[in-house]
Order: C-alpha cells, then sequence, then structure tokens
C-alpha cells in the first residue's frame, strides 16, 4: 500500500511521512527532483536529487511515470516505486494526485488541513527560505486553498482528510487511521 499525504505548505507531510516510515516501518517513497538539496536532507532518503538533463532522461526511458513542475523546479515518482507491492509514504501535490493513482498500485490517499491556517505560515516560515521562494509559497497557499475548495472532482481523489492541530494528539490519531486501513486491509484478503 501507498499512503499518499497531500496539503499545503507548511502542514506538517514531511513530519507526518516520517512519523509513518518510523512508527508503522513504511518505506518512503522519495521523489526524484531537480530542486536543490535543503540542509538536512539526504539524497535517496528524503528525495532523489539529479540534474535537469539526468531528470529528462528518466522521463524519456518512461523510468519517472508521473511528473510534473513546482516552483521552478522538476518532480517525478519512478515506476518501480509506484508499482511495488511494499509499504511506502510519500507526499503528493495535491495536482498530481489524478495521475499518481492512474499509475501506482493500491493507494490510500490523504489530504491534510490545518486546523489554521496561520500556523500553517509559521511553519513555513520557520524553514528559513529565501525571501522570494517564501512568498512563492505563500501566494501557492493561497491558490491551493481556493483550487481545493472549488473543485470537487479533487476533493474525490482523496480517501481521507485529515486535521493536524500541531499537536502529538494529531500524529498518533493518523497512525491509528493507517493501522486500521492495514487491518482492514488485511481482514479483507482473509475473506476472499
Amino acid at each position: 500500500m501507498i499512503v499518499t499525504l497531500s496539503g499545503i505548505t507548511g502542514i506538517g507531510k514531511s513530519f507526518f511521512k516520517n512519523a509513518i516510515s518510523e512508527e508503522l516501518n513504511f518505506k518512503n517513497l522519495a521523489i526524484t527532483t531537480t530542486r536543490p538539496k535543503r540542509e538536512n536532507e539526504i539524497d535517496g532518503i528524503d528525495k532523489e536529487f539529479v540534474t535537469e538533463e539526468r531528470f529528462d532522461e528518466l522521463v524519456k526511458n518512461k523510468e519517472i511515470l508521473v511528473n510534473f513542475e513546482f516552483l521552478g523546479a522538476k518532480y517525478g515518482y519512478r515506476r518501480e516505486k509506484l508499482e511495488s507491492f511494499e509499504n511506502q509514504v510519500t507526499e503528493v501535490h495535491y495536482n498530481t494526485i489524478y495521475e499518481f493513482k492512474k499509475h501506482a498500485q493500491d493507494v490510500f490517499s490523504i489530504y491534510i488541513i490545518p486546523n489554521e491556517i496561520e500556523r500553517a505560515k509559521k511553519e513555513l516560515h520557520k524553514r528559513n527560505l529565501p525571501l522570494q521562494v517564501e512568498q512563492n509559497r505563500l501566494y501557492e497557499i493561497e491558490e491551493h486553498i481556493k483550487e481545493y475548495k472549488n473543485n470537487k472532482n479533487l476533493q474525490m481523489q482523496f480517501d481521507y482528510v485529515f486535521i493536524n492541530n500541531y499537536t502529538d494528539k494529531s500524529k498518533y490519531a493518523l497512525l491509528q487511521i493507517i493501522e486500521k486501513k492495514i487491518e482492514n486491509k488485511a481482514y479483507k484478503t482473509l475473506s476472499i
């Protein structure tokens, strides 16, 4: 099963992804990107960092099936990871959930919303991004919220909507939701 986490910048997708990996033994489905590596990111673990030339080659050879551009960088998901039956977790930009679900095996898609939008903006500010990058991301938050609120087709792509209140209670609640999904899947398999 692949658990996908979507939501605005600053909502805690990376935090939850790490918690799911550590607590539930899910592998991180590392997205391939041309974005520069941030401090504390590990190549091949957090993301796979490649040059634009290498990225284009992977797309041309159909090693990357789902790809998109976001804030000036290219991102994509490798075929072997999308077709794997291992338990994996990844962050998925809301605009690419349609394509992701077309190519991936057994997806449980979660859309995360903040209990207060200002908290998400504060979390974004803590990253100490260059001013222009931060402003672009703040603008993207507003656009993302409008798109999600007004697009029923987009809302229907998500199996679960989760509210993050930025506490440990939220973390454990999300882990329980995923554990129940795994248990239900196992039960259905046994019942067949």
